[in-house]
């Protein structure tokens, strides 16, 4: 799809920032790339995400603009956490489907930010934006089921767990299982 040439800034201009509990959630822009560099080149970090390690500063240049080709299509929003005036993580909206009303919700933090409570204070944001201003009626998310913290995080959120998809992703030289979770609107409680 070829979208008219649109300058980052204006387009972030379109994306809502968010606050979460002593968090901003804000469009991804061009000086952000070390710190998405510095979290997706973890391999911890994408250990279980189908994301390859972002090893490289072209591949990380890639990536932004991926980010701003799904918001331009309206597949994708992906927020950038901000702590202190530094991305820590990012939350993102994928496979929005306005027709069904649904949308795969997913989240990242740098490992140095983890066990700090900081994803369950920024995801509840993102949530009130699907139900709230996007009107969907069901998040989905899928997690490996090795990733106790990421299934802790969406069970303390309300998600159901669904099922189990076994074998279904070969990532990182290995072959993953994934848990499906799913949040209904009307489930939805603010912690």
């Amino acid at each position: 799809m070829e979208h008219a040439v649109v300058n980052p800034d204006e387009l972030g201009a379109r994306l809502p920032s968010l606050e979460g509990e002593g968090l901003q959630l804000r469009w991804l822009i061009g000086r952000d790339l070390p710190a998405l560099e510095s979290i997706f080149s973890d391999r911890d970090v994408v250990r279980y995400m189908a994301t390859e390690p972002l090893d490289t500063r072209a591949a990380s240049e890639c990536y932004l603009q991926s980010i701003r080709e799904g918001f331009l299509e309206g597949s994708l929003y992906q927020w950038g956490i901000e702590r202190a005036g530094q991305i820590v993580g990012t939350c993102t909206l994928a496979a929005i489907d306005r027709d069904n009303r649904c949308a795969e919700i997913g989240f990242a933090l740098g490992r140095q930010h983890w066990g700090r409570g900081l994803v369950l204070r920024a995801v509840p944001a993102v949530i009130d934006f699907a139900f709230g201003r996007l009107k969907l009626h069901r998040l989905g998310a899928d997690v490996d089921p090795r990733n106790s913290a990421s299934i802790r995080v969406l069970e303390k959120l309300g998600f159901q767990r669904e099922g189990l998809r076994r074998e279904c992703y070969f990532h990182l030289g290995e072959i993953q299982d994934a848990l499906l979770f799913g949040l209904l609107q009307r489930d939805w409680c603010r912690p």
